[in-house]
C-alpha cells in the first residue's frame, strides 16, 4: 500500500495486464487521460503496527488514443466485490467485433456485420479445435484447458525460441512499452491532463 515501494496500486498490479493485452491486439497507445482514487485513506502497516497513509490507487479508469487512430477505455479496481478476477476485453471495428472473458477463457464472442441481416448476431466460438493455436497439444476438441495451461504455453514458446534462435513474446521491449503507459496514466491522474506516453518518458 506504499507507492514508494510498489510504484502504484491497481494501475501497475491489474491494469498493466489489460494494457499489455490491448497493445498486443491493437498496437501502441499514444496518449492517455486518467483518473485514480484511493478509497481507504489509512491502513494498519503490517511492519510498524501503526496507521499509515495509503499512497497507492484503489481504482483507476482512463481513456486513450491508440497509434492506429482507434480509441480505448480501461478500468480496474480492487473494490468490485461481486467479481472474482474479472478480466474482459472488447474490440469493435467497422465490420465486426470480438469480446472475451477470462471467466470463460475457452470462448471467443464474435460479431460479423457482413452477415446477412436476418442472421446477423453474436456467435460464440469454443476455441478447442486442433486448428486453434496450442490446442493440438492437448485434449480432444470440446474439452477445455485452464488458466494454468497458458503458463505451460509460455514456457514452451520460450524453450522453442532458444532452440530455433527466434524471438519469443512478450519481450522486455513489450514490458517497457506497458510501463510507459502505466506511468503516463499515473502522471495524467495526478496532473489532471492528457499525457503523451512517449513525451512524458523522454522528458525524465
Amino acid at each position: 500500500m506504499d507507492a514508494a515501494v510498489a510504484g502504484s496500486g491497481v494501475t501497475g498490479d491489474l491494469l498493466a495486464h489489460c494494457i499489455d493485452t490491448a497493445m498486443w491486439l491493437n498496437g501502441g497507445i499514444s496518449d492517455v487521460s486518467a483518473m485514480t482514487e484511493t478509497f481507504v485513506k489509512e491502513r494498519l502497516h503490517q511492519l510498524t503496527g501503526k496507521m499509515e497513509k495509503v499512497s497507492i490507487d484503489d481504482a483507476c479508469a482512463f481513456i486513450c488514443h491508440f497509434s492506429n487512430g482507434s480509441l480505448g477505455v480501461f478500468e480496474s479496481t480492487r473494490y468490485a466485490r461481486g467479481h472474482k478476477a474479472l478480466y474482459t476485453f472488447e474490440i469493435n471495428g467497422e465490420n465486426g467485433s470480438i469480446a472475451w472473458d477470462l471467466h470463460d477463457l475457452n470462448r471467443l464472442e464474435f460479431f460479423d456485420y457482413t452477415d446477412e441481416a436476418v442472421e446477423r448476431g453474436w456467435r460464440s466460438i469454443h476455441v478447442t479445435d486442433t486448428d486453434h493455436p496450442y490446442m493440438d497439444k492437448w485434449w480432444v476438441p470440446g474439452l477445455s484447458i485452464g488458466y494454468e495451461h497458458s503458463f505451460v504455453h509460455q514456457a514452451a514458446d520460450f524453450l522453442k525460441s532458444l532452440e530455433t534462435g527466434g524471438s519469443c513474446a512478450p519481450t522486455f521491449k513489450d514490458a517497457l512499452e506497458t510501463q510507459k503507459v502505466c506511468e503516463a496514466v499515473i502522471n495524467s491522474a495526478r496532473e489532471k491532463k492528457w499525457v503523451d506516453t512517449e513525451v512524458q518518458w523522454t522528458e525524465k
